[in-house]
């Protein structure tokens, strides 16, 4: 065997290993040191757009803020003020909710449909569903009481979709328990 065969087949010293792995290291740290706080101030400066180009207003999106203050549709017939837990409806009364639990719009809102179709949302929206505790003559179910609410939030409002008392939205209910849609806006 020659000196020549040997030297391919024998693994790499300890110290190259050490040194690949140490300049790995040291790029790192310099990308996270130097490189990314020098972008973040090229962006506040104006140098670098900035996020995403500005979405159209009626788009739902993921993560909106809560809902506070008063919204109505656009020919003004419904009106509806969300303050926390309290829905109120001028004139007709309110509701008192509790939360239920968060989904988002790719999931069953009935047996037959997800929450998508009935609201009209994409479907990686978040829909907010919450548990009526008390409905004091909202008017919001054709006469019947109302048990669930499901919220899809968006920049300019809410779109609200009553559900008459039972089980709770999903897979289980049937779609003559699901009421009217309201979009609301600000």
């Amino acid at each position: 065997m020659s000196v020549s065969e040997t030297a391919y087949d024998a693994p790499p010293p300890t110290w190259i290993l050490a040194a690949i792995g140490l300049c790995a290291f040291v790029c790192v740290l310099i990308g996270a040191v130097v490189v990314e706080p020098a972008l973040h101030r090229l962006s506040f400066a104006g140098v670098l757009p900035r996020g995403l180009p500005s979405q159209p207003p009626d788009r739902v999106e993921v993560g909106d803020p809560v809902l506070a203050g008063a919204y109505r549709t656009a020919d003004g017939a419904v009106t509806l003020a969300f303050d926390g837990a309290t829905v109120t409806r001028p004139g007709a009364g309110g509701l008192e909710t509790a939360p239920h639990r968060l989904v988002s719009a790719d999931q069953a809102a009935s047996a037959a449909r997800t929450f998508a179709e009935v609201l009209q949302t994409p479907p990686a929206a978040q829909i907010e569903v919450r548990r009526v505790v008390a409905d004091r003559e909202s008017r919001l179910c054709a006469g019947h009481a109302v048990g669930w609410l499901a919220l899809a939030v968006h920049r300019q409002g809410v779109i609200v979709l009553p559900v008459r008392q039972g089980p709770p939205p999903g897979s289980l209910a049937t779609d003559d328990r699901l009421c009217a849609v309201v979009a609301l806006n600000r």
